[in-house]
C-alpha cells in the first residue's frame, strides 16, 4: 500500500474497528527509570482473542496473560510472589469494550470468583504470615466487587494504554482532547490533558497512526502524591507549593485491515526534583511468527460500505473524486503482486518484531530493539 493513501472514515471522520478472528499473542514490556538508570523491569506475553457477541459492533475481548518476570526473573519476594499468584485468577478476563474502546464491562466475573475461591484456599494453606492474610482479604474484596475490579483493572498499565479512546471522531485541523488518568504511582494516579490526532495517511505496510500527548493537569504536588494524598491539600490551606509536573507520550499502530492494536509505545516523564525524574517506557507489540501475518478482515466491502455513507452527503464535486477512487480501487494482478512484494519487505524489517528461534527470553525481549 502507499504511504500516501487517506485512511478511509466513517461518516464525521469516525474510525471504527471490527472484531479479529485470530488468537494473537502480545510482548508487554514495563520500565521504570530514575534519570537513565534503570530501576525496575516487568515483563509477560499475553493472548488475546476478539469473538463477536450479539451484533456486528457487540465483542468481548478475552486476555489471557502468561508468566510474569520481575527484572527477568519470577517474583521471588513475598508480596510480588502473593500478588503474582492472586492475580492468577483473573485470567483468562473477558472484557467487553465501550464504542470508543475504553473498558465497559468484565464479561466473565462470575468466573472470576470462582477461580478465586479455589485459589485464596489453596494461598491461605500454604502462606502463613499476618502479611499475606491482609493481602489475600484485600484481594477478596476487589475480587467480589465488580466494579471495584474494573476500576483497578484502569490502575494496570497494560489495560490501561490498550483501553483507550481510539476509535473516535478524528476532526480535521485540530485535536481531540481527553481527560486521562494515568497510573504513575500504581494506585496513584496523575491527570493528563490529552490531545489525540491521527496520521491521515496509511503508512506503507497498511498501519494507522494515533498519538496521545499531554501535560499534567494535576493541582498536587508530586509530594502529596506519594504520599498518597489524593487532592491538593496545600492548595486548600494556602500553604505555598510547586505543583507536579509530568508529561507522557503513546503512539498507537493499528491495523489497516480491521483497525485492530499492532503495537502500543509510551513514555512518560514525571519531575520527583530538581536533578530527578520519573520516566516510565511501556510497550506492547503483536508477536508475529510469519512474516506475511495480514489480518483476516471484511476489509472491501466495509470501505465500499464506508464510501456509500460518504456518498449519501457529498457534493457534486466529490463525487467525481469518489468515483476515481472507486476505479482505483479495482484489484489488478500485476500491480497488487508488486505492491505485496514490497509490503512484505517493509513489514518485516521495519515494523514488525518477527519472533527469532531464539530461547524464551532473548526471543521476547528482543522484540523491543530497535534497529
Amino acid at each position: 500500500m502507499s504511504d500516501s493513501e487517506k485512511i478511509y472514515f466513517y461518516n464525521n471522520r469516525e474510525l471504527k474497528h471490527t472484531t479479529f478472528h485470530e488468537a494473537r499473542k502480545y510482548g508487554y514490556r514495563y520500565q521504570d527509570f530514575e534519570n537513565e538508570k534503570l530501576i525496575k523491569e516487568v515483563h509477560y506475553e499475553v493472548e488475546i482473542n476478539c469473538r463477536t457477541r450479539n451484533t456486528y459492533n457487540d465483542f468481548v475481548y478475552e486476555i489471557n496473560r502468561k508468566q510474569v518476570y520481575i527484572n527477568n526473573q519470577e517474583p521471588d519476594l513475598l508480596v510480588e510472589q502473593m500478588l503474582d499468584k492472586c492475580s492468577k485468577a483473573l485470567f483468562p478476563i473477558k472484557i467487553i469494550p465501550a464504542a470508543d474502546g475504553t473498558l465497559y464491562e468484565i464479561d466473565n466475573h462470575d468466573e472470576i470468583v470462582k477461580r478465586w475461591e479455589s485459589l485464596k484456599n489453596q494461598l491461605a494453606s500454604y502462606y502463613y504470615s499476618e502479611v499475606a492474610y491482609k493481602i489475600l482479604n484485600k484481594v477478596q474484596k476487589l475480587i467480589l466487587n465488580k466494579q471495584e475490579l474494573e476500576k483497578s483493572l484502569n490502575q494496570d498499565w497494560f489495560f490501561h494504554l490498550h483501553f483507550s479512546p481510539l476509535y473516535i471522531e478524528y476532526p480535521l485541523e485540530k485535536a481531540q482532547t481527553y481527560n486521562w488518568k494515568s497510573p504513575i504511582f500504581g494506585n496513584q494516579s496523575i491527570a493528563y490533558k490529552t490531545d489525540h490526532t491521527i496520521v491521515e495517511n496509511y503508512t506503507a505496510t497498511n498501519k494507522i497512526i494515533i498519538y496521545a500527548k499531554g501535560k499534567s493537569t494535576d493541582e498536587r504536588s508530586i509530594d502529596e502524591v506519594v504520599q498518597g494524598i489524593d487532592y491538593p491539600q496545600a492548595k486548600l490551606i494556602g500553604k505555598p507549593y510547586t505543583t507536579l509536573e509530568s508529561e507522557m507520550e503513546v503512539q498507537y499502530k493499528l491495523y489497516g485491515e480491521d483497525r485492530s492494536l499492532f503495537s502500543i509505545i509510551a513514555t512518560y516523564t514525571t519531575k520527583i526534583s530538581e536533578s530527578k525524574n520519573k520516566i516510565q517506557k511501556i510497550g506492547l507489540y503483536h508477536l508475529v511468527e510469519d512474516e506475511d501475518f495480514r489480518p483476516n478482515s471484511d476489509i472491501k466491502s466495509r470501505r465500499a460500505q464506508e464510501q456509500f455513507q460518504n456518498f449519501q452527503t457529498m457534493g457534486d464535486e466529490d463525487i467525481i473524486d469518489l468515483s476515481k477512487r472507486l476505479r482505483n480501487d479495482i484489484p489488478h494482478p500485476q500491480t497488487d503482486t508488486i505492491k505485496k512484494s514490497q509490503e512484505t519487505i517493509s513489514l518485516f524489517v521495519d515494523e514488525i518484531p518477527t519472533v527469532q528461534r531464539k530461547n524464551s527470553l532473548e526471543k521476547f525481549l528482543g522484540m523491543f530493539k530497535k534497529k
